[in-house]
């Protein structure tokens, strides 16, 4: 289509982890809270000048900005882009279609991720040494490190399995300016950052998204939220972490075999790397506790109580003593 859109992203309580896709049980009133982070975030990105598709949140049937509304909502209208596939031919992908596309608006096929700090768990761990980051460190260590200057870089968006790529690869599969992107990517960052500043937490790390919109590079997607973004209270973290922290406790020959289930698809080329793992996942037990989490989490965000939950000091220690 040659114009936008319009499009209602329906957050649902749902949740994934390690790429898996829907988990047996569903947090209640996520849906909600991810999507007021959001709107709050694209709002303060608007704000500041930096385009997104953002139109506005739904109270019945109207649309309205985050301080309009009288309780939260889990449905945000947003312009809709259309969505270009790469191919994939002979065990790789061609992005071709990218560099001539055949609409004036897409999704850029990158996922931008920024890191302030690399807790335990980050990828980045495994694909960095501290020394690649300027850190005077030998190996590292088993707490949290923050960086003096954040690192913005590029994973795919449209693949089975998602890599990391390096800049140059990635502008080739851009078909737009990088560094744009990655100036748009720094400033979203700077935001979240400070909103998590005032609310008491610090935000670790996170990742946005792009549409081409008329030769605009626009955020989409959504940004700031727990599920997009890592943010730590009192050295705790309060997002999608402690749910994959707990499955590595509770079920750690799930986590085991998903991670050599995509490894070997990797290896010899297989496209569904669900179909090698056996094993099934099983609740947590913990789902309610996540919940409050993310209720009382977003309460401070958005500096408004829109949900009824203890506040977060005591939220967190009750996870803890969980995990």
């Amino acid at each position: 289509s040659e114009s936008t859109g319009h499009g209602i992203f329906h957050f649902s309580d749902r949740y994934s982890v390690f790429d898996w896709g829907a988990m047996p049980e569903r947090i209640e009133k996520k849906g909600q809270v991810l999507a007021m982070m959001g709107a709050y975030t694209f709002e303060r990105l608007e704000e500041t000048g930096i385009e997104t598709h953002y139109i506005g949140m739904e109270e019945n049937g109207k649309i309205k900005k985050v301080n309009e509304l009288k309780k939260p909502s889990s449905r945000m209208h947003i312009k809709l882009v259309n969505v270009l596939e790469p191919e994939f031919i002979d065990g790789s992908y061609d992005y071709s279609v990218f560099s001539n596309p055949p609409v004036n608006n897409f999704l850029i096929p990158l996922e931008v991720v920024f890191r302030n700090r690399i807790p335990i768990g980050s990828s980045a761990r495994r694909r960095y040494s501290p020394q690649d980051l300027g850190l005077d460190m030998g190996e590292w260590p088993d707490k949290a490190i923050s960086l003096d200057k954040p690192i913005i870089e590029s994973s795919t968006k449209l693949e089975e399995q998602d890599r990391y790529i390096d800049d140059e690869e990635a502008q080739r599969i851009a078909g737009v300016d990088l560094s744009e992107i990655y100036r748009k990517a720094g400033e979203a960052n700077r935001i979240i950052s400070e909103r998590a500043e005032v609310s008491g937490m610090s935000h670790d790390d996170g990742k946005v998204e792009f549409v081409n919109i008329d030769g605009d590079i626009v955020i989409g997607d959504v940004a700031g939220t727990f599920d997009e973004d890592r943010f730590t209270f009192k050295s705790m973290q309060v997002s999608k972490e402690v749910l994959r922290q707990a499955y590595k406790k509770k079920q750690p020959q799930w986590v085991e075999e998903v991670k050599n289930g995509k490894e070997k698809a990797k290896r010899e080329g297989i496209e569904h790397w669900k179909e090698l793992v056996d094993i099934k996942p099983e609740k947590l037990g913990i789902e309610d506790l996540v919940s409050e989490m993310y209720q009382a989490g977003a309460n401070r965000y958005i500096v408004r109580k829109f949900f009824e939950v203890p506040n977060l000091e005591e939220v967190m220690n009750d996870i803890q003593n969980m995990l």
